[in-house]
């Protein structure tokens, strides 16, 4: 099984990539920060990232890891993350918080095909929404936090031009060789 990372910044259009490489019929695992703040705001928890900073980070890291765990049982030859636990680790930096030696342990005992695909702060198509309250300024920094952070885990990077969906996804797969 190759498990595939994308990452980048907030609001970028890697959502959109999922879906379309959905729609083509690969695996993908969806954004997992959406969700929990999605279930956060329906459940006036304050586990976001704008609320409690740390428990939405630890509550990233723990679904995230979970969600890689439950791909590892599956048959698909391909499964594509949109983002990983890898972006919990890059969100300590930006609210400036320790990784613990936990964290960084079952960080390590699990990995991604060795290139990771990027996808850049792109204005043209930002957009904040329910649970994207951050500005443009947060997305340029969540992009640098989730390059250092992959880069230091030894992932080659590859960006993903700024293209339609389709031809992003195309990129994708062309640079997998599927």
């Amino acid at each position: 099984m190759v498990m595939v990372a994308m990452t980048g910044a907030s609001g970028a259009g890697k959502s959109s990539i999922a879906n379309e490489l959905l729609a083509r019929g690969f695996a993908v695992q969806m954004e997992v920060g959406r969700q929990i703040v999605s279930e956060q705001i329906a459940t006036n928890s304050t586990n976001t990232p704008f609320q409690n900073a740390v428990g939405f980070r630890d509550l990233l890291f723990v679904r995230s890891v979970a969600a890689y765990d439950r791909w590892i049982q599956h048959k698909a030859p391909v499964v594509f993350f949109d983002r990983t636990f890898i972006e919990a680790l890059a969100f300590s930096h930006i609210i400036g918080e320790p990784i613990s030696t936990s964290m960084l342990h079952e960080a390590q005992k699990r990995s991604f095909h060795p290139v990771a695909f990027v996808c850049s702060p792109w204005q043209e198509i930002y957009k904040k929404d329910n649970e994207r309250s951050h500005d443009f300024e947060f997305a340029k920094r969540d992009y640098d936090a989730n390059c250092k952070a992959y880069s230091d885990a030894g992932y080659e990077l590859i960006e993903v031009p700024k293209l339609s969906i389709e031809e992003r996804a195309d990129f994708i797969l062309e640079n997998m060789a599927l």
